[in-house]
């Protein structure tokens, strides 16, 4: 990434941070946010516009602007997950944020309306075959009045602005998708059994899924179980904490399977994949 790439992508980090802070400072007095469904559009070379719902459920008009950022779910050393947003993507990554356009791209929505906006992908020619990532950003602002807070002898004046991240696939051509697992563990926690996964895409399409994770007794009977959603579009590590207060001795194992089923995500979003199942003994 260059110096310029950098201070960017550092500022579009920043000031999600600075809105993040900001927030949880207000948490007493939530804003309404504008909402937006659905959560994610995948698109191709065949549909190359996709629709999303805009719907101010809030009681004040809300002034709304759509943008695009770059970003994916990461995760760091201790399996969190988290969404950095780039408004330029490093080199290499297949980004679709150049080339994705909004319709309407500002647009006042009075309180109880709903609005269509037109999502438009124009990529470029001769594109090469594969999945591209972007991320809607519907920003919402004017449906809270100002907050005041007072420092010493100076009062400040805060305009809540809040953001909903959408996610845009654009897929070109024929693309696939699988998922490797490296380093399985599962260990004894105070609030149950902690399964860990070093999780691989593999092809050439982000895995969209789910985890499912058993806890098997001595004989082979489930005692307690969980499940979680995951999207990996590079590498990640995951942790599962299956709940058991019971005593765990010896022949405790977990069984974890990893499917792509995401009743989440509209239909069409999630291109299927064998599913890697596994059975581990607890340490």
């Amino acid at each position: 990434m260059t110096n310029g790439q950098a201070m960017r992508s550092g500022r579009i980090e920043g000031w999600v941070a600075a809105l993040v802070l900001l927030l949880a400072a207000c948490w007493a007095t939530p804003a309404a946010a504008v909402s937006v469904s659905p959560i994610a559009l995948y698109l191709d070379q065949t549909t190359r516009t996709g629709t999303l719902t805009l719907y101010n459920s809030g009681t004040l008009p809300e002034e709304v602007e759509i943008g695009f950022a770059f970003g994916y779910p990461v995760s760091d050393s201790a399996g969190n997950v988290s969404v950095p947003l780039f408004d330029t993507a490093a080199a290499g990554e297949p980004s679709a944020v150049e080339w994705m356009r909004a319709f309407p791209r500002r647009l006042r929505l009075e309180a109880g309306q709903r609005q269509v906006v037109r999502v438009m992908a124009q990529p470029p020619a001769r594109l090469a075959n594969g999945e591209y990532w972007a991320r809607v950003l519907v920003r919402s602002r004017g449906g809270q009045p100002p907050i005041e807070q007072t420092q010493g002898a100076v009062t400040l004046q805060l305009n809540v602005e809040t953001v909903v991240v959408a996610a845009a696939v654009y897929r070109n051509g024929p693309v696939t998708t699988a998922v490797g697992v490296q380093a399985p563990v599962a260990v004894r926690t105070p609030e149950g059994v902690r399964l860990q996964l070093d999780l691989a895409r593999q092809g050439s399409a982000a895995y969209l899924g789910r985890i499912r994770a058993e806890l098997l007794g001595p004989g082979g009977d489930v005692v307690a179980e969980a499940s979680d959603e995951i999207a990996i579009y590079h590498q990640m590590r995951r942790r599962l904490v299956i709940p058991f207060t019971g005593t765990l001795g010896a022949g405790y194992r977990v069984r974890y399977t990893i499917e792509t089923e995401r009743p989440d995500l509209p239909p069409g979003g999630v291109l299927k994949a064998p599913n890697v199942s596994a059975i581990i003994p607890v340490s």
